[in-house]
């Protein structure tokens, strides 16, 4: 029986309890016994609601959490879609041990920390297969008689050069251009 389930049959019994049985203890636990509740539990649920006046789980006594909500917040933005970053050093700007913000991040929030995979090596040939495995439907009843052009870029973002395999970016197919173009250079902004 899940949480909900329990604080609905604890609404049920008190409501009962209230409202049918005119405060009656024993003809409250009579009804709900012929369903099949254990009559233990009744007892329990009405001494509960007539201590603390209420069927609501109160939240237990323990030890608080170490990262507040409003700074948990601020640790998932920080975190989220990142790389390269320390949970030592984020240990530090919150103020608590690292084991305690991979254990946060781990129960309370649904970040999850991937490792880096390279992308596939791949030649025209294994591009030209790819497209018509995978657009076979396409490539046959449209293009007939066109050429695809397929661009060979490994897009990601440039934030983390430091990472290894995002450092180089390499661009396989390069485009002709007319020699009798002229292109205008720009001042470079970091020179003086």
């Amino acid at each position: 029986m899940t949480r909900g389930e329990r604080e609905a049959l604890s609404q049920r019994i008190c409501n009962f309890y209230i409202d049918s049985s005119n405060n009656s203890v024993k003809t409250t636990v009579n009804y709900f016994k012929k369903q099949n509740i254990p009559q233990t539990t009744i007892y329990n649920i009405l001494r509960k609601y007539r201590q603390h006046g209420t069927t609501k789980y109160l939240p237990k006594s323990g030890r608080p959490y170490k990262i507040s909500d409003k700074q948990l917040d601020g640790l998932v933005k920080s975190v989220n879609n990142r790389c390269g970053l320390s949970q030592r050093k984020l240990g530090r700007r919150f103020g608590v041990h690292h084991s305690t913000i991979s254990r946060t991040l781990r129960k309370r929030t649904s970040v999850v920390i991937r490792k880096r995979r390279k992308a596939p090596k791949m030649n025209s040939e294994d591009q030209e297969s790819r497209a018509r495995k995978n657009c076979g439907k396409m490539y046959r009843k449209l293009l007939r008689g066109c050429d695809v052009i397929l661009d060979d870029e490994k897009f990601f973002k440039l934030s983390g050069n430091n990472v290894g395999g995002n450092a180089f970016f390499i661009r396989l197919i390069q485009l002709r251009v007319l020699q009798t173009l002229n292109f205008k250079r720009e001042k470079n902004l970091n020179q003086n």
